[in-house]
């Protein structure tokens, strides 16, 4: 019984150190920070990689905190799966990368949170390496644009014209993603999420749009403004 007692104990451990605290907390930051790099560097989504990653710094810091306080209590342990239980998660997660990477952050934090610092660092050494061996020679140089195009044309052509539209912009693009399509009166208006490897891939869909209509009008904006 006595047992059972110190295990509902609420306070905190007495070989608390703050230096070791500090210390695990910094590594993890650093951790978290070549994750951050790893991401917007090696990854394909065509999302916001630099908005994203900077979440899953925040995403690790914050494991490391809540493990930190509630390795020690079973008590604080068991109300911390209650308030999960009542927490969703509503921010869809589009892509199973970004998924992937949410999970390494998390175990990073999990990892110094309970204080396992060489199995955490080997772990995320490990991972690493996988991650970059396996993008290596895929989309490491490229980078998103979104597509903005309109086009005046009858009705009778806009089913054909879309066709059209959508074969040049997947043609030379890495990914292309349909974020939007507005059909008015004789006017079509597009706007793709694209993952492209060159600048001179841009040229390429403009002079391929060209040739469907002179008057079309195309523009590329940066996914990170």
């Amino acid at each position: 019984m006595n047992d059972l007692i110190n295990q509902l104990n609420l306070n905190f451990d007495e070989n608390f150190s703050i230096l070791n605290y500090v210390i695990n907390i910094l590594i993890c930051g650093v951790l978290l920070f070549f994750l951050k790099i790893i991401y917007v560097r090696y990854g394909t989504a065509i999302s916001n990689r630099s908005q994203l990653s900077k979440v899953l710094i925040l995403v690790g810091i914050t494991t490391f905190i809540i493990i930190s306080i509630v390795k020690s209590s079973l008590a604080l342990s068991l109300g911390l799966v209650g308030a999960l239980s009542i927490i969703r998660f509503r921010t869809a997660i589009k892509e199973p990368e970004e998924l992937g990477y949410f999970f390494i952050a998390i175990s990073i934090g999990l990892g110094l949170g309970a204080n396992q610092l060489l199995p955490t660092v080997i772990g995320f050494g490990i991972l690493i390496l996988i991650v970059v061996l396996l993008n290596k020679n895929k989309l490491g140089n490229s980078f998103s644009q979104n597509l903005l195009i309109r086009l005046q044309c009858k009705n009778d052509d806009k089913s054909k014209i879309t066709d059209q539209i959508s074969t040049i912009v997947s043609e030379h693009s890495n990914q292309v993603d349909l974020k939007r399509i507005k059909y008015a009166n004789e006017e079509i208006n597009f706007n793709f999420s694209i993952n492209i490897s060159s600048i001179e891939k841009i040229k390429a869909i403009h002079d391929s749009l060209s040739k469907i209509d002179n008057s079309i009008d195309v523009t590329f904006l940066s996914n990170e403004i």
